[in-house]
């Protein structure tokens, strides 16, 4: 009498629950397009998967050559597109005739190997080889993913793949030391092969639920980089710099720090962009955030205001050391020319610098720096004016 976990059952709810899976990254597929490939992959695997679940499930039922051959073909065919699939997701592109060509290898084994009775251990073995190095591709993919030290569920996944491939490689060292129920058919009544039957069919639906998981924190994280990003310069947007200015003033504790708002504006922008197209003025533009990223260092925050106007805060200790880092601001740029083929652009600045005394204050700091920057542009460009008194002498 077939019970709730009988081996069949479970493989024929598998081969549903494997479907759903597919179904799944299908979705997902349409949901976040750069994934698109790897989730059609995905889907792929999980389909053939199914399909060798729901053969195994039948084996009495249909053709000896269809239960044996057929599902290990396409499970086969599973496991080899689930790792292509991987290394898609995380940007390792392989020869796109790699897959079937190894897929129609691992067939024309199988069909080698036939249904004879007698190469029940072949079979085991080859399954667990095939299972085991196909999980631990893709394990090895996903831990050489910038993202892996990032974010907890690409952590997940590698540990998932890991896993699979240990209790394949377990199963198939037991089977070759005739370890009792390993080196037994999977359809001998025991505990142990139905906790593995377990394992293999709920490792697709559980695979296709850690890569949503992921997904969705990546499309979160994407969404974030966006909203507080500046897609050409790569600096925080005006938003997000003066977010993260209110919090840095809120919870300064050194009483003895003094801050000051930089607005920093290119001089001459224009025609850089009437000269040379608005092309080579967007590389002027990253140009210029570069320089000035790597010349404020870690002392403060830049972000872009917009067009060609920048945003800074700096925190230092003393004034005069608050004047020694505006001035190699300005320095930086001017030392840094852009070549753009055979064209040098030579890129300077105006400063318009206020001291901050709190985070409330900053909507007024503001309109002071921007009279600040008009006063440097009205007197040579080229320098810094600060709030109050000169900085700089006007560069001819």
């Amino acid at each position: 009498m077939t019970t709730l976990f009988d081996l069949r059952s479970i493989l024929l709810v598998g081969a549903c629950t494997t479907t759903l899976g597919a179904i799944t990254f299908m979705a997902l597929g349409r949901l976040y397009r750069p994934a698109h490939a790897a989730m059609n992959r995905y889907a792929l695997a999980l389909t053939a998967m199914a399909f060798g679940q729901a053969l195994l499930a039948l084996r009495s039922s249909v053709p000896d050559w269809w239960s044996y051959v057929g599902a290990n073909i396409m499970i086969s065919a599973g496991v080899v597109l689930t790792a292509d699939a991987t290394r898609r997701l995380f940007g390792r592109r392989q020869p796109a005739w790699s897959a079937p060509a190894l897929i129609a290898g691992l067939a024309a084994f199988w069909v080698w190997l036939g249904i004879e009775p007698g190469n029940l251990t072949q079979r085991i073995l080859a399954t667990s080889a095939v299972h085991g190095l196909g999980a631990a591709i893709a394990a090895h993919a996903v831990r050489r993913s910038p993202e892996y030290g990032r974010q907890p569920y690409v952590r997940t996944l590698a540990t998932f793949f890991v896993g699979y491939a240990v209790v394949h490689l377990l199963r198939g060292a037991a089977t070759a030391l005739d370890v009792p129920p390993a080196s037994h058919s999977m359809f001998e009544p025991h505990p142990g092969h139905t906790g593995f039957g377990l394992l293999f069919v709920l490792s697709p639906i559980a695979l296709a639920m850690i890569v949503q998981m992921m997904l969705h924190a990546r499309i979160s994280g994407e969404l974030h980089r966006r909203a507080t990003t500046d897609e050409l310069t790569g600096l925080h947007s005006r938003r997000h710099f003066f977010e993260l200015s209110r919090e840095l003033l809120r919870r300064r504790t050194d009483s003895g720090a003094v801050h000051h708002l930089l607005m920093i504006d290119l001089d001459h922008f224009k025609s850089v962009n009437d000269r040379f197209g608005h092309s080579v003025g967007d590389r002027a533009l990253r140009h210029a955030a570069r320089v000035l990223k790597v010349a404020l260092q870690n002392t403060g925050l830049l972000g872009r205001y917009g067009g060609e106007e920048f945003c800074a805060l700096i925190g230092s200790p003393s004034e005069s050391h608050a004047d020694h880092t505006i001035d190699a601001l300005r320095r930086a740029l001017e030392n840094a020319p852009l070549h753009a083929g055979r064209v040098t652009i030579r890129l300077t600045a105006s400063i318009g610098v206020v001291p901050v005394r709190d985070a409330d204050s900053l909507e007024r700091v503001l309109v002071h720096a921007d009279h600040c920057v008009y006063r440097a542009k009205t007197e040579g460009r080229n320098r810094i004016v600060r709030f109050g008194e000169m900085l700089a002498e006007p560069v001819v």
